[in-house]
């Protein structure tokens, strides 16, 4: 008995098509991470990770307070505006987050999904995410 020697396929054929091992970075999708709470340790981890998952931000407050400065403010009530800002403006369209201003109202680890109510709106609606950042 002689061993066992595969042919090559003949030229005139194509190789068989294959579907491929791995997608190139630049193809494959981002994981999403969803970011609860937008203040200081939200909107870092946003900044940190946008670039390699697609982030959404929910809070409850549309805006970012720097509250040791507040009693700064009771001095000198025009430096208020220098301790606030609206959220929605910078995460959106500075960072490039996208921002959800509302509640969480459940949150199902399991099968990675959040019940999210908008503040001005009578429903909820779903986010589903791969990580979850609770700040």
């Amino acid at each position: 008995s002689r061993p066992y020697r595969p042919t090559a396929l003949p030229r005139s054929l194509p190789p068989p098509a294959a579907a491929p091992l791995f997608l190139p970075a630049a193809m494959a999708p981002k994981p999403r991470v969803l970011i609860i709470g937008g203040q200081f340790s939200g909107t870092f981890c946003a900044r940190d990770l946008k670039r390699k998952f697609h982030v959404t931000i929910v809070d409850c407050k549309e805006y970012f307070e720097y509250t040791p400065g507040i009693l700064r403010a009771y001095v000198k009530p025009c430096h208020l505006d220098a301790l606030t800002f609206t959220l929605e403006p910078v995460i959106e369209r500075s960072m490039g987050v996208k921002f959800i201003w509302g509640e969480v109202k459940k949150l199902d680890g399991v099968n990675k999904c959040a019940l999210i109510k908008p503040i001005f709106a009578s429903s909820t609606e779903e986010v589903c995410f791969d990580y979850c950042i609770i700040c």
